[in-house]
């Protein structure tokens, strides 16, 4: 006999002496009185003295079962037997909550953490079958644990553990693998509780069988209730760990272009991070990078210290327009599952950029147009458009380009105000020139707008840098920023002929804000902002407070820096590091369903999707239905990482194709595990049962069997009514005198 609540019985079983202490407590009580008519009554107890004895006995026992009775069914005693069959109901549920998550690739020698935790559950299956008792099964896995929310059921729930159940398990375990998702404990516990309440008569025990990662157990108080509302649904936990010491690891945790992506032709700077999840440094880690199918250099990395990561830059050219690709990859460690990371990218052949010039001859955009696209080539990618600043009122074709560029702009109106601000706060990226056009009031009026406008600070007036012939320092510093790369090194020369002769000092007294949405990028010799940043919405501000242009004015000349050698390696820097949010690249998650959505007026509905690894003769084909003017296109099948390819026909008959990288979630390769007693300080107040999935071969199953909970109920109300009859024969009440006749 097992119990459901073995501690009950603790504290319970030692109330099977309190009618006992009470007796004896009574006896004290008791006062000899000599009394004379007390000798006949005397006599008549010697009579009659066995067969009262013999009722206080009785009456004792009986109080001292319905109390044993009443504490052994709340225990819920658990038999074994097949008589037992004729006083209780037994029916066993096991619930088997699977770890799947990507960590259980875990390998070492000739098993992995998933092959640990498919024998656990073979083991509870061995253990359950040929019992004459019946036996339920639900099999839920981490992995469907997110799928529960939204009303779907496991896919093995409460199934009779059947030959047909046991033939389906098996080869469900034999083909099972763990998922790419980082599922963890709190979503399998949330589904689990869930589930539907036991049913009455229905002994219900939980198997959990994870590799317990440190990552996913940090939420300790949400983990610690979850499991204890699990506890209170089922008469047993089993808590089954899969691994037994941390193994090192290494993970691809990024692959994207530095500061978005480039037209075609132009070269790009890619951007490879690695991870390193060990508890000792990686040396000479080598990444292949594959681009379209063809090898490019491996990128090395010399050292990772232990817990750390490192990133470097790759250059990768795409040489035509259209869906492109690049894939890294590690060489095998312990989870080969983050090993690999996916990029891919629409490349166009030019990205558009509208220059505002506000200047009285339009030198401005003349110097930011020949920087862009020298010769009106577009050798660098972009495809600049001068235009005065009426243009802006055009607002339903400001989505076009990838940058918009004000330069000694005089004032807008609000509506161009407000255009401007919309563009940016939707992900564009805005740069400003100010020069002597530019009408301070209106700036900080409207465009600083007491901080929460689209300028960084508030204009002063424009100030001479005054020059000190024993100073020896360059007019401009700049700070460690991707725009300013180029000027980057000890020995570059660059800075030390930029000139600044005029530039727009600030309000004096400005103070910047607390919350790190602006900085200055870049200073004067003085100590004056030259250049600075703000994050406005999704996208970026950039401002230069000094003309671009070296053309004359009132004031003279404000500075060189658009003769500076490398001002068109600056000026593409400049625009690529703005339009990087606008030039998006489709890289996704393999925790939600790959879907596209297409024009219903540009394209037809036939849609070709091909998963990684399929070939083209067996990719899926899909009639895709509009919605209000759009096609929603959903990939089926599960989520995979990889490349995923849409091949698409328009209205009028071309083929175009669409890339849609996938990738594992970042984290669940970090391999830290917590062990029993860290676990058993994280659950404390739960009561469980711990074994390594080595030993639970050893476990027994000895709940499994036949409740006696309502027997025991039964046996409880007969003794007390029979307790109240001895009680009542036992007394001294005189019996009613009947009426006379």
């Amino acid at each position: 006999m097992s119990f459901l609540l073995p501690t009950l019985l603790t504290f319970g079983l030692p109330l099977i002496a309190a009618p006992l202490v009470i007796h004896l407590i009574n006896l004290r009580r008791h006062r000899r009185i000599e009394w004379a008519a007390m000798d006949f009554l005397l006599e008549s107890q010697k009579r009659n003295k066995k067969w009262i004895v013999l009722k206080q006995l009785l009456l004792l026992l009986l109080r001292t079962l319905a109390i044993a009775a009443a504490v052994l069914m709340l225990a819920g005693p658990v038999v074994r037997s097949t008589w037992a069959g004729l006083f209780g109901r037994g029916v066993t549920h096991h619930l088997i909550l699977l770890d799947d998550s990507y960590s259980m690739a875990d390998h070492w020698d000739e098993t992995s953490a998933f092959d640990q935790a498919k024998h656990v559950v073979s083991a509870v299956l061995e253990q359950a079958r040929g019992k004459s008792e019946n036996q339920l099964v639900t099999l839920l896995r981490f992995s469907e644990a997110r799928q529960l929310a939204a009303g779907a059921g496991p896919e093995i729930d409460r199934r009779p553990l059947d030959g047909e159940l046991m033939t389906q398990l098996e080869r469900m375990l034999d083909k099972m693998a763990p998922s790419e998702t980082d599922a963890g404990p709190i979503e399998g516990l949330q589904a689990a509780t869930r589930l539907p309440e036991s049913t009455d008569g229905e002994t219900r025990i939980a198997y959990l069988i994870t590799d317990f990662r440190l990552p996913q157990w940090e939420e300790q108080a949400q983990i610690r209730q979850l499991m204890g509302r699990l506890r209170e649904r089922v008469g047993d936990l089993q808590l089954v760990q899969t691994v037994y010491e941390e193994r090192p690891n290494l993970a691809i945790t990024r692959l994207e272009p530095e500061s978005g992506i480039r037209a075609a032709g132009v070269e790009t700077w890619m951007e490879l991070t690695v991870a390193n999840y060990g508890a000792s440094p990686a040396a000479a880690v080598t990444v292949a990078v594959e681009q379209d199918g063809n090898r490019l250099p491996a990128v090395e990395i010399d050292e990772i210290p232990a817990g750390e990561t490192a990133t470097r830059r790759f250059r990768v050219t795409f040489p035509t327009a259209g869906p492109h690709e690049l894939t890294a990859a590690l060489e095998s460690d312990a989870v080969i599952t983050d090993n690999r990371r996916y990029f891919a990218a629409d490349i166009p052949p030019v990205f558009p950029v509208l220059v505002i010039d506000g200047s009285p001859e339009g030198d401005d955009g003349y110097y930011m147009r020949t920087a862009l696209s020298p010769g009106g080539k577009n050798v660098g990618g972009w495809s600049p458009q001068v235009e005065p600043p009426s243009f802006l009122r055009n607002h339903d074709a400001l989505g076009n380009y990838a940058v918009i560029a004000l330069l000694d702009v005089p004032r807008l109106d609000d509506t161009e105000v407000e255009v401007l601000e919309s563009f940016v706060r939707s992900g564009g990226g805005l740069a400003i020139f100010v020069g002597p056009q530019s009408q301070a009031p209106f700036y900080n009026e409207r465009l600083f707008h007491d901080g929460e406008g689209l300028l960084p600070a508030p204009l002063g007036v424009p100030s001479q840098l005054l020059r000190d012939s024993a100073d020896g320092r360059p007019d401009v510093s700049v700070a460690d920023h991707p725009i300013f790369r180029v000027f980057a090194g000890q020995r570059n020369s660059f800075l030390s002929v930029a000139n600044v002769d005029f530039y727009y000092a600030l309000e004096p007294n400005w103070q910047a804000p607390e919350k790190g949405d602006v900085s200055t990028i870049a200073k004067l010799r003085n100590g004056a902002p030259l250049a600075m940043e703000k994050k406005f919405g999704d996208g970026r501000v950039v401002v230069h407070l000094g003309k671009l242009a070296p053309s004359p004015t009132d004031q003279g000349i404000w500075s060189n820096w658009s003769l500076n050698p490398v001002f068109p390696i600056y000026a593409n820097e400049l625009v690529g590091y703005l339009s990087a949010t606008r030039r998006r690249f489709d890289v996704r998650g393999v925790d939600a369903p790959i879907k596209l959505t297409l024009p219903e007026a540009e394209y037809q509905p036939e849609v070709k999707v091909r998963a990684p690894g399929v070939s083209d003769g067996n990719a899926a084909s899909i009639v895709a239905a509009a919605k209000d003017g759009m096609y929603q296109i959903t990939a089926p099948g599960k989520p995979q990482s990889g490349v995923w390819r849409f091949e698409l026909t328009t209205r009028d008959g071309k083929l175009q194709t669409r890339y849609i990288a996938v990738n594992v979630p970042v984290g669940e390769g970090e391999l830290a595990i917590v062990d029993q007693s860290e676990l058993a300080e994280r659950l404390r107040g739960v009561e469980y049962r711990y074994s390594l999935a080595t030993e639970f071969s050893e476990t027994d199953d000895e709940l499994a069997g036949y409740r006696l909970g309502d027997a025991l109920l039964y046996l409880l109300a007969g003794l007390l009514i029979a307790e109240q009859l001895f009680a009542v024969s036992a007394s001294y009440h005189p019996v009613a005198a009947r009426s006379a006749a």
